[in-house]
């Protein structure tokens, strides 16, 4: 291909992926939780806070230095966080054009721009492109490292498999599980680079230096992750056979399902008893049909550059569903970021094996056709999806019923400092209080630890949830709400509607339900228990006035007459 014409059409791929992640950047819902902890750690005061914060934290440290670095130089406003995420995001697009490149043959440049336009329409990476979390330059470094790799497995010099070292180093201080990844992708390149016997001594040897440094970094990050008792597991998400579905149209239809969770059937989301969703249908099965045809297309060329991006990204996927099958990890699309440019590579690989240039055509106009509409025109695009749990929305709530001073405030599950990011005044003020998921223990009344509630919960609790007195939260409401409250004040339950999920009469039916009990996660026990108890006092000693719901937080509310 002529040099000023591929030049000018990596440009425009370029420019619409850039144009694509900056569509409604800002996010007037403010970050949500885990977007939140990434901030908040980054901004930690360096050195000694930064560095607890990271341990403290489930995390690898590389994102948190990069995000440091970041605030240093521009600011912590939301839209500059979200930008932290998009420069990898854009960068990525070229990166990709030259791992396509690499992987093309004799098509090079037409496989590097295929990778690249895939890279550029992708709703999964445009999504975190806008997320202030680490997938995004996650994919980058994923994207370096698979470029790294196939220079070795046609090169295997000492030049290239440093570079492959290097990038496996970074990857593993990126992603927590980023040495799945790695293992794999190394037995890869052992088994199918040339020059084998040289290769093999000297990639083994580079590796045992990497681990030599990594090894101390993740003893000691699996040390605070399994003893540090501020760590307990939360499983958001039960694993379900749907979401090995949902992974593939996640990555190449712009319909994202399995973000944070996913529908417990697939065809749920296809039919749901009574009428056919023909949005979901469509817009993920059209993209999906045509990324499928051409990945198993490239199967039929199973050259060393194939069997690399099978036996890498099938040895991450079930790695990562045996976890999920013992409870060890969720089977969430983003945990498995690094296989994707592979992926993008097998699709790459059918596309331009395909003899027939109106096929070529064909495939990539209406791929790129269903994808660009689905993300101006559905409600569902990536982003316009709404980060429900935004830790502006209450605040901005409380602002609209016109919160006063002399109003009492009582968040639940975050803690009252969460929101400061979004309002000063609210919860500072001294008729501000919280009862977060770090420190409920005073509900039960006697002497614990968090690890031990987090293990045990369930079955020391019962009794606590059964019982219609509970003096620690009676006390608690009295110092917190009613001591000074006067005549014409209000007071704001703010409920994080997805814990709270059970109300009075059905959380009754939960005790009496053993199966049910047994099965839902402590959590959402406590603070559905936390939330009935506090609405039913406040009844007796209040006038409801009513309750307001937007998106995952309900505000009740309470007047003194």
């Amino acid at each position: 291909m002529d040099k000023k014409k591929l030049i000018g059409i990596l440009f425009l791929i370029f420019l619409s992926g850039l144009g694509l992640r900056l569509l409604n950047l800002n996010k007037p819902e403010g970050m949500w939780n885990d977007e939140y902890l990434t901030w908040e750690i980054a901004k930690a005061s360096f050195p000694y806070e930064f560095f607890q914060a990271i341990l403290r934290n489930c995390h690898a440290p590389l994102h948190y230095i990069y995000l440091k670095l970041w605030i240093l130089a521009f600011s912590d406003s939301d839209v500059s966080l979200r930008m932290s995420s998009l420069v990898p995001g854009v960068l990525s697009i070229i990166i990709m054009f030259f791992v396509g490149r690499e992987a093309g043959k004799k098509t090079s440049d037409t496989a590097g721009l295929i990778s690249a336009g895939l890279c550029a329409v992708s709703s999964f990476l445009i999504y975190f492109s806008q997320e202030v979390r680490i997938y995004s330059l996650l994919f980058l470094i994923s994207a370096l490292n698979v470029l790294c790799a196939l220079k070795t497995l046609e090169n295997p010099s000492k030049k290239n498999c440093m570079f492959f070292v290097l990038t496996s180093f970074l990857l593993m201080l990126e992603h927590t599980i980023g040495f799945v990844f790695v293992f794999f992708s190394t037995v890869s390149l052992i088994l199918f680079a040339s020059k084998k016997s040289k290769f093999k001594k000297f990639l083994l040897t580079a590796l045992v230096v990497a681990l030599i440094i990594f090894i101390p970094l993740a003893g000691l990050h699996i040390y605070n992750v399994m003893f540090n008792q501020q760590y307990f597991s939360q499983w958001w998400a039960p694993f379900s056979w749907a979401k090995l579905a949902f992974f593939f149209t996640d990555l190449f239809s712009p319909y994202l399902v399995n973000i944070t969770n996913a529908p417990p059937s697939f065809w749920s989301m296809v039919y749901n008893g009574h009428t056919i969703n023909w949005g979901f249908t469509l817009f993920a099965f059209i993209p999906l049909g045509i990324a499928a045809f051409c990945m198993v297309k490239a199967l039929f060329d199973f050259d060393k550059k194939i069997r690399y991006i099978l036996l890498t990204s099938f040895g991450v996927y079930f790695t990562v569903l045996i976890a999920s099958l013992f409870g060890k990890i969720l089977f969430l699309t983003k945990y498995m970021t690094e296989i994707y440019p592979l992926l993008i590579l097998l699709c790459t690989a059918g596309f331009v094996s395909f003899k027939s240039k109106g096929l070529k055509i064909t495939l990539a106009t209406v791929y790129t056709v269903v994808c660009i509409f689905f993300i101006f025109a559905s409600q569902y695009s990536p982003v316009k999806l709404i980060r429900t749990e935004g830790q502006n929305i209450p605040v901005a709530m409380l602002k609209v019923l016109k919160y006063d001073n002399d109003d009492k405030v009582l968040f639940l599950y975050y803690p009252k400092e969460r929101f400061l990011k979004y309002s000063k005044e609210i919860p500072e003020n001294i008729n501000t209080s919280h009862i977060s998921k770090y420190d409920f223990l005073f509900i039960k009344d006697n002497d614990e630890i968090m690890k031990d509630t987090y293990a045990e919960g369930k079955i020391t609790y019962k009794p606590v949830f059964a019982s219609n007195v509970n003096i620690g939260l009676d006390k608690f409401l009295k110092k917190n709400v009613y001591s000074d409250i006067q005549k014409g004040d209000r007071f704001f339950l703010v409920d994080f509607a997805p814990v709270t999920i059970f109300g009075d009469t059905e959380f009754q039916n939960v005790l009496k339900s053993e199966k049910r009990y047994n099965s839902t996660p402590f959590l959402y026990l406590v603070f559905s228990y936390i939330r009935n108890y506090i609405v039913k006092s406040a009844n007796t000693l209040l006038s409801f006035s009513g309750v307001v719901n937007y998106q995952d937080w309900r505000i009740f509310i309470f007047e003194k007459t």
